[in-house]
């Protein structure tokens, strides 16, 4: 297996960089944060300082993985890094961004003959023990030499290709869409139990689902986890979720049916104190899976 190059070292690419170094993969890492680049390289990461080194400390197939947020940051970076590039180079791009994006970074990789990737990435913190779950698209001829990759990174089963450009970031916005409405379940279903005309044990209640009843989950058992916070009633209900936008245009884009999904943003986006214990639910949940922040007070 080949270098790969890596860019952006926060939550989930430092995970990301651990876990292909547990299994052996070089990887020549680079942050414009210079102290997680010296973190990474205890364990074994090739450091670099910039976007020329990590080029230049590839082989001759340079893969370089991108793990920024969409947007500017990942514009930004594949506009850097084209001029340093050959023809039949790849990139991936592992951000949460919506799918004509990718169509477009595709577009202006291949005029510079450079193959393109969008990956969809999930596991969160949990990802470095149990591995990503990884939704690729992109051009297929190509799949093989980032394949190795995908496989050190996923759990056995937990990586697949997709299809051509684009479907890489859709899958993976269609698994966002579905985890909007899952939370938002969960958090109806704690909110619900609240109100019960004498006080129920919450935690249990969870406890109680998670071994065999048809709800039973990963995120049931984070839920728990969640509500056992010593701190869970201090967390604010207003939720940071900084990826509705792609959702919604998304739906948009392909005339989905969503209507419990556009619930879910409605109760996302709502300021006041309605449903507070919901939101608050919401919020601590991805605290546990994502290491997403969360505000404090009510």
């Amino acid at each position: 297996m080949s270098k790969i190059g890596f860019y952006g070292l926060g939550r989930m690419g430092y995970g990301m960089v651990s876990r292909l170094l547990s299994r052996k993969v070089a990887v020549v890492a680079f942050n414009r944060g210079q102290d997680k680049v010296k973190q990474i390289s205890r364990q074994g990461a090739i450091p670099v300082a910039s976007l020329e080194e990590l080029v230049g400390k590839l082989g001759q197939k340079k893969i370089i993985w991108l793990m920024l947020p969409s947007g500017k940051p990942t514009d930004a970076a594949i506009k850097k890094l084209l001029p340093l590039l050959r023809r039949g180079d790849i990139i991936i791009d592992g951000a949460n961004d919506f799918y004509q994006n990718a169509e477009m970074h595709a577009k202006l990789c291949a005029k510079k003959g450079v193959y393109f990737f969008d990956v969809g990435v999930s596991g969160g913190v949990w990802g470095l023990k149990n591995g990503y779950t990884l939704m690729v698209g992109g051009p297929k001829s190509q799949f093989k030499f980032i394949e190795p990759f995908c496989q050190a990174l996923a759990p056995k089963g937990g990586y697949g290709y997709f299809g051509e450009t684009g479907s890489g970031h859709f899958v993976k916005s269609v698994h966002n869409i579905v985890e909007y409405v899952y939370l938002q379940g969960l958090a109806e279903g704690v909110e619900a139990l609240s109100r019960f005309k004498k006080p129920i044990d919450l935690r249990q209640v969870t406890k109680v689902w998670q071994p065999a009843s048809v709800v039973h989950s990963w995120l049931l058992g984070l839920t728990t986890k969640a509500l056992e916070r010593p701190d869970f009633k201090k967390i604010s209900p207003k939720i940071d979720s900084v990826t509705i936008d792609e959702l919604r245009k998304t739906v948009a884009a392909v005339k989905a049916y969503a209507p419990a999904f556009s619930a879910a943003v409605a109760v996302r986006r709502d300021q006041t104190k309605k449903f507070a214990l919901g939101k608050r639910t919401i919020a601590a949940i991805r605290r546990e899976f994502g290491g997403h922040e969360v505000r404090k007070g009510r």
